[in-house]
């Protein structure tokens, strides 16, 4: 990840409302070029560890090893292992709602199904960009609790969704932030299942992607439909 958006994440977890438990935020936010790539070089260490060794075996002295730094270098950054996760777990969010807003930023009037298939295209794009990423990504899920990830994440991927969806132009929604949060949970539940274990098969890859536009296309046309019916009842 470019130094930059480190930035961002370790800014959104000093600034976290309700605030993030002091142990789980990092301890000084990289400025110059070579704190970000020192601060990424331990981001794929935590990765690299995870898929050859496990959760379990996960530790700050084996990540600095595979990172190449010193243990005393990893803490000047991450006081303990649960918040080295821990922002490693949001920066994988705030991607993600970096993607998706980049939908909702296209104002132009598309068909329903365009649509769906955008927003389907965006959240798996973060998600195939790198399988193995992406597994680890999930057994670090496994092991954080991510209720205490700001909720402000959370609200910049629902509120993405929900004014990228206003620009059906063959298509209204009657709670379009329900309809946000009901596709990106069954969006969530789809990648989860598929990356329960490491996946490198680009034909199940494909087909994890595809399958995410069905269920966006599907579920979406049929929250509308339902917003017609009401409209037509009322």
């Amino acid at each position: 990840m470019p130094e930059h958006s480190f930035r961002k994440v370790f800014a959104s977890l000093e600034s976290a409302v309700p605030p993030v438990p002091g142990h789980l935020k990092p301890r000084k936010t990289p400025v110059q070029s070579r704190s970000g790539a020192t601060v990424e070089a331990i981001h794929e260490a935590v990765v690299q560890v995870l898929l050859t060794e496990g959760l379990a075996r996960l530790t700050t002295t084996r990540v600095a090893e595979r990172a190449g730094v010193s243990v005393g270098t990893l803490y000047q950054y991450f006081p303990n292992k649960q918040a080295l996760l821990f922002t490693i777990l949001l920066q994988h969010f705030v991607e993600m709602a970096e993607v998706i807003e980049k939908v909702s930023r296209d104002r132009a009037p598309r068909p329903l199904a365009d649509l769906a298939d955008g927003l389907a295209d965006a959240y798996f794009s973060v998600k195939l960009a790198r399988p193995e990423v992406t597994t680890a990504l999930y057994r670090i899920a496994g092991a954080i609790d991510q209720v205490r990830l700001p909720p402000d994440v959370f609200k910049r991927l629902e509120t993405a969704v929900t004014q990228a969806l206003k620009h059906a132009s063959d298509a209204t929604f009657h709670d379009p932030e329900r309809a946000a949060f009901t596709l990106l949970s069954a969006l969530a539940g789809v990648a989860r299942a598929g990356f329960s274990r490491p996946v490198s098969d680009p034909a199940f890859l494909r087909r994890l992607h595809r399958e995410g536009r069905l269920l966006s296309r599907a579920y979406l046309r049929a929250a509308a439909d339902t917003a017609a019916d009401l409209s037509a009842t009322s």
